[in-house]
């Protein structure tokens, strides 16, 4: 094969038939080296006669342009027989085979043409004085090279490479020095062939995109051992300077950096780029020639281009600056550049990972279970330290996957890239920016890299999805679902097993008064183990039919025979003193820090303050909101359980707000969660529910007014000043017993204070603790409901600042003597939205308006025997200043109120309201208002 750099394909063409042997006397005798003549008739030709004997081998070198005329050249023997071609002159492979002496005989390609013109012999089946030796270079800075001159009559040169001084396999680099303005177009060409007067076994010009005229070429050759080899170059007549050196590609390769090859993901190995044009060597190792590595160079400008060799100097890849796959040796050099025209990085990485050994894909690349309906989404952060993940995927032929790469981060990097590798190492993936499409193969390597240039960061979210599901093996069956049975009011978890299960499969359960859809909450790595959640808090006890439905076909898979809820787990109450057990201000129960938006903050309440252990059903707290950056809202719930829509607080920015939460207890933690923005929040425990009887029971009554500041009802008529203390007798009066009560309920609003305060109640008697119930600003009016317990049949009412008057509204209270109410919490439900007509009518409820809401025999709650139900309260969108009052339906409303807004707030309290048909009203006396209720609980007798 030619060895060829070429900046145009400017070849010598094969002549015709010979020329007549001419006679002795019209031939010129010349020596090897250069001739130079002169035609000076229109079709003349010129006989050289030449002093090579039989069996030598010459080349014949003519001007590629320039000066003087182009011509071409042929040899015939003695008698005129045809010897070689211009071609073969011109490849240095004439071998005279002839009758000696052999001439050379010369005309103008130009018929017409006359004028001085050169030709260059040079013999090849032997080393020439007049060759200088071409030095073997090395990969080092300066590393040996010749310089070839051409103008002034010069047009070619000739170079030696001695028999002992090469390796089996070497790079060849030639510079061009490329006029500026040049009045022949540039030509050239390099050959090389050995003292038989054969090429090199194997020799490739390595392309450079984008270079229409090269002027920096690279070619790697292969060369046989013990043989000489005469480098011919054949230019211009022409000012140019042409600069060529040759290095060792081989195992044996001087100049390389050597590092071990590394696991997929290790640190980046690195290396300085140079000048423009600069060739490093960086040689990668590894254990076994069965193993497969994955080389990637990777610089900031995606200039780099890489050629890499194996142990023997065979060509592994020559991709310009992509990643390639290479096996078949125990080491590798990969040589880098920057050519013309490229921007050059100050310094470049290369990721030179093992992926895989003669037993398979790498072991650090997890196994994947299954990818019938794809494999992710991953997420992470990938850098210089950690470059690359990697996973094995069980996919089959055919398997057609879409990779979805999105880049999560804010300093603008992209996102990896995806490769999906067949066993041969080929990348099944093609595609650019975020989305690619990969084709499966039998068993899969699934690999995300740092991108050319994404800086060395990328923050990333991918997923591999399968578009032609199921992929991989086992195509889709469903087996049991268990549990065979569940408990009405729950949210039961249904397990389902079978093969390529997906989170799009579902569980759906028919034959009740309306279809239940479960929602699939999570599959098991290997497809074969769903578990979906189905809310049966309002499903009726009976036998439901399951089935299963997973890529449109739907499966039927026996029955889920729901029972009735259990009357057990109804607790009486136990009043504590106030005890702050939560501030994320501080870190007092969870970690200092405030929620972020959709955070969630959990806190431990059995076992502490108090609290027993175990059998409690339920806490109440009071929760306050403070510093919120944003309007959000804040949902209370028992830990270990889904979170419902229902909410506890509504802040806007800045707003300090508190509410009362009876919230259920299901592994001894509660659950705090953000839907926007930040806050921090308080938790104030005042009392637990417990299912060991030793509580208190409730027996709700009429809200009825008990104090009144601004009309000296049960308190002096007088605002509470800055620290000062109102005290009310709360039993005795009112339907409230003389003795045997533990606590009362009381709807406390504030109103005209001169300062931002805080209001704490506490039982009559002790020591006021840091517990707060209700927190105001000047001018404001808010309310919130307290269960406070009872020490001496006396509270008491504290102002921290400013003055402000307060109003008591009692709802209930808790006895010893058995005759009241146990409580049973449920999660919590929406029951009521007039913004969406749930519950009741959908339309704001005007002046004077009330809304009936049916709360027994839905959402868990029985039909009979309910005597008062907990319900967190909300209103939104007033159009005016009012309060809005709940009471129980069939009763005659008092002057008791358990709301107060403002034109455009949104405010929430709990509500404890006796439940006397079933019923309870909602009354807002003044504007428009929406009214949201959601249900935590009800008792019962």
């Amino acid at each position: 094969m030619t060895c060829l750099l070429a900046v145009l394909a400017a070849l010598l063409l094969p002549m015709g038939a010979a020329h007549a042997a001419p006679v002795a006397q019209d031939c010129v005798a010349v020596a090897e080296g250069r001739h130079s003549g002169q035609i000076t008739a229109a079709g003349q030709t010129h006989c050289l006669e030449l002093p090579s004997p039989q069996g030598a081998r010459i080349a014949a070198l003519t001007s590629l342009g320039g000066a003087g005329l182009t011509v071409q050249v042929e040899v015939v023997d003695k008698n005129g027989a045809a010897q070689c071609t211009a071609a073969a002159l011109a490849k240095g492979g004439c071998t005279l085979t002839g009758t000696a002496p052999f001439r050379a005989l010369v005309h103008a390609d130009d018929t017409s043409a006359t004028g001085a013109y050169g030709v260059h012999f040079v013999r090849t089946d032997l080393a020439q004085n007049g060759c200088q030796v071409l030095p073997a270079g090395s990969f080092e800075d300066n590393s040996g090279t010749v310089r070839l001159d051409t103008g002034d009559g010069v047009f070619s040169h000739c170079l030696s490479i001695p028999a002992g001084a090469h390796s089996a396999s070497e790079l060849l680099r030639i510079r061009y020095d490329f006029p500026d303005d040049p009045g022949v177009f540039p030509s050239y060409a390099i050959r090389i062939v050995d003292t038989d007067g054969n090429e090199p076994p194997s020799c490739y010009a390595h392309p450079a995109p984008g270079q229409q005229i090269r002027t920096d070429g690279l070619t790697s050759c292969s060369f046989t051992a013990g043989k000489a080899y005469t480098v011919l170059l054949q230019g211009q007549d022409a000012p140019r300077t042409h600069t060529l050196d040759r290095r060792d590609v081989t195992a044996t390769a001087r100049g390389c950096e050597t590092s071990a090859a590394t696991a997929i993901g290790a640190p980046a190995l690195r290396g300085t780029s140079g000048q423009v044009g600069t060739l490093r060597c960086h040689r990668v190792t590894t254990d076994a020639a069965t193993d497969r590595l994955n080389v990637n160079p990777r610089d900031a400008h995606d200039g780099l281009h890489v050629l890499v060799m194996d142990d023997k100097g065979g060509i592994a890849c020559l991709q310009r600056n992509w990643a390639c796959s290479i096996t078949g040796s125990t080491g590798y050099q990969v040589v880098t550049q920057v050519p013309q025209n490229y921007d050059v990085a100050a310094s470049y990485r290369l990721d030179a990972w093992r992926i895989a050994t003669a037993a398979g894909p790498a072991p650090e690349c997890p196994r994947v279970g299954s990818v019938a309906y794809g494999y992710g989404p991953l997420t992470g952060t990938l850098d210089e330290q950690h470059t690359g993940v990697c996973a094995v995927l069980p996919s089959v032929s055919g398997d057609r996957f879409r990779a979805d790469i999105t880049s999560t981060g804010t300093d603008g990097s992209p996102g990896p890239e995806p490769a999906l590798y067949d066993k041969a190492g080929r990348n099944l993936c093609t595609g650019s920016s975020s989305t690619y499409d990969c084709q499966g193969s039998d068993q899969s390597l699934f690999v995300l890299s740092l991108q050319e240039l994404g800086g060395g960061h990328s923050a990333y979210r991918a997923n591999l999805v399968c578009t032609s599901a199921p992929c991989g093996s086992e195509e889709v069956s469903v087996g049991t679902v268990t549990p065979g049975t569940a408990q009405s009011g729950t949210v039961a978890t249904l397990t389902v097993q079978g093969t390529a299960l997906g989170m799009n499969t579902t569980v759906r359960l028919t034959g009740g008064p309306a279809p239940l859809t479960a929602t699939t909450v999570s599959v098991s790595d290997d497809a074969r183990t769903l578990k979906a959640t189905v809310d049966l808090r309002t499903a009726p006890a009976g036998n439901w039919n399951i089935s299963v439905v997973a890529l449109g076909s739907e499966y039927a898979r026996g029955t889920l025979t729901v029972t009735p809820p259990p009357l057990s787990g109804l607790g009486t109450y136990k009043p504590i003193t106030p005890t702050r057990l939560m501030d994320t201000r501080k870190g007092l129960g969870v970690p200092k820090a405030k929620i972020g938006q959709g955070g969630t903050a959990t806190l431990q309440v059995t076992g502490t303050a108090g609290v027993p252990a175990t059998g409690v059903t339920a806490v109440v707290l009071n929760v306050t909101a403070t510093g919120p950056t944003d309007a959000s809202y804040i949902s209370v719930y028992p830990n270990g359980t889904t979170r419902t829509s229902a909410s506890n607080l509504n802040v806007t920015a800045g707003q300090t707000i508190p509410n009362l939460v009876i919230v259920p207890v299901v592994n001894g933690k509660i659950s705090f969660y953000n839907n926007a923005g930040t806050v921090d929040l308080i938790a104030d425990i005042a009392g637990f529910y417990t299912t060991d009887g030793t509580g208190s029971t409730y027996k709700p009554i009429t809200p009825t007014r008990l104090m009144d500041t601004r009309e000296g009802l049960g308190v002096p008529k007088a605002k509470i000043g800055q620290g000062g203390t109102a005290t009310l007798q709360v039993t005795g009066t009112a339907g409230v017993p003389a003795t045997g009560v533990t606590a009362v309920v009381l709807n406390v609003t504030a109103t005209g204070p001169t300062d931002a305060s805080y209001i704490s109640v506490y039982p009559n008697g002790t020591t006021r603790t840091s517990a707060s119930n209700l927190n105001v600003t000047a001018g404001q009016t808010i309310p919130n409901l307290v269960i406070v317990p009872v020490v001496n049949g006396k509270i008491s009412f504290y102002n921290n600042a400013g003055t402000v008057d307060l109003i008591a509204d009692m709802a209930g209270f808790y006895t010893t003597d058995g005759t009241g109410s146990t409580y049973k919490p449920i999660t919590p439900t929406r029951l009521m939205d007039t913004r969406e007509g749930l519950g009741v009518p959908k339309a704001k409820i005007g002046q004077g308006g009330t809304a009936t809401l049916q709360v027994t025999g839905t959402a868990g709650i029985p039909a009979t025997g309910v005597t008062a139900v907990v319900l967190n309260v909300t209103a939104t969108g007033p159009t005016d200043a009012s309060y809005i009052s709940v009471y129980p339906n069939g009763t005659t409303r008092t002057s008791a109120s358990n709301l107060n807004v403002t034109a455009g707030q949104t405010i929430p309290n709990l509500v404890i309201v006796p439940v006397v048909n079933g019923k309870i009203s909602f009354y807002n006396n003044a504007g428009t208002v929406d009214l949201i209720a959601d249900i935590a609980g009800f008792y019962t007798s």
